[in-house]
């Protein structure tokens, strides 16, 4: 029981097509969403406290709607905005299930939902405007206008492109844990560092340890310069010891020197999907497996980008190699598939 949310990727690049054509997003919040959802199966609840009617205590209230708390609010609610959607001229990627395009003519405007928040844009400023009305009309909605904060990342659209970035939120992980006045360091890991599960040392608190290590990864959504050494540090999320600790440590270090990167979307002259892959060998020291890890550009600016542990141990770097290129060429396809949906010219 679940609502269909944008991949964090696909929001990337379409602020990346809005930076190479020069459209605004928008952003929309629906009011108490799970409760437009129209139920599908007969539910019942037991009469809440405060409401239980006098002589009939043991009789029990059918629901019309959805509730918050329901396992099935979520996709009551997606299921009725989808059909919205649908019944009003958009079509549904079926590369990305929140993602949907609505084209008239000349005239685009892509919609992409996340659950009750959702961004538009399009190359049509009355077809736009046409959207914000429904919507409101139809679904009790803030209209926020301009994407400016749109789940943690921030947004700052201009005339010669878009920069995205989280400096608040690191900020915040550095207050939380305390390394806010810390010393920056210039790399985010020790040059050739090599950590392990059963590397000796004192145990380290693992519930702080783990929610450091979360607290990181979501940070990696505009910041591709961390994602490999966050990869790394999260594979001790078991039992950490005071050495993953200190590589944890400087991670941060490394954020309170470059606390305000993120990136910057900006128009190309040569616009087009371009990628590259790489791979260690054997470069974890306790099953031996690999680390592959690639990225994708639009333009100048990188939008997609993993960084995980292989599968399969292989015998040579060149085993490693074609193993990080089968995954990036995958990626790449569904990419492309992507891309052709949107219609875009």
């Amino acid at each position: 029981m679940f609502s269909p949310v944008v991949r964090m990727e696909t929001i990337r690049l379409l602020i990346s097509q809005a930076a190479q054509f020069g459209w605004p997003i928008f952003q929309m919040d629906v009011k108490s969403a799970f409760l437009n959802g129209v139920l599908e199966e007969e539910i019942y609840i037991e009469q809440p406290p405060g409401y239980v009617k006098i002589g009939e205590e043991r009789k029990v209230l059918k629901l019309k709607k959805a509730l918050y708390g329901l396992k099935q609010a979520p996709r009551a609610w997606n299921t009725r905005i989808d059909t919205y959607f649908k019944e009003n001229g958009f079509k549904q990627c079926p590369y990305e299930h929140a993602l949907y395009t609505k084209k008239n003519g000349g005239n685009l405007m892509l919609v992409a939902l996340y659950v009750d928040d959702l961004i538009f844009m399009g190359n049509n400023d009355e077809m736009i405007e046409k959207f914000k009305s429904t919507m409101i009309q139809e679904f009790e909605m803030t209209d926020l206008g301009l994407m400016k904060f749109f789940l943690g990342l921030e947004v700052r659209q201009g005339k010669t492109g878009i920069f995205i970035s989280q400096e608040k939120y690191a900020k915040e992980i550095l207050e939380k844990f305390k390394m806010a006045s810390c010393n920056p360091v210039s790399i985010p890991m020790e040059p050739g560092a090599k950590l392990s599960k059963f590397d000796g040392g004192e145990r380290v608190n693992a519930s702080k340890y783990r929610s450091l290590v979360g607290s990181l990864r979501y940070l990696t959504c505009t910041r591709p310069d961390l994602l490999l050494s966050v990869g790394v540090i999260s594979r001790f999320m078991e039992e950490p010891v005071y050495s993953h600790w200190k590589a944890v440590k400087r991670v941060l270090r490394y954020i309170q020197g470059t606390v305000s990167l993120g990136l910057f979307y900006s128009r190309a002259e040569n616009y087009k999907l371009v990628g590259y892959s790489d791979s260690d060998w054997c470069g974890d020291v306790d099953d031996r497996k690999s680390t592959s890890g690639y990225v994708f550009f639009m333009g100048n600016t990188a939008f997609s980008w993993p960084s995980k542990k292989q599968p399969i141990v292989t015998l040579s770097t060149c085993d490693a190699e074609y193993v990080a290129t089968s995954l990036s060429v995958c990626h790449a396809i569904w990419l492309r598939n992507l891309l052709s949906k949107m219609e875009l010219k």
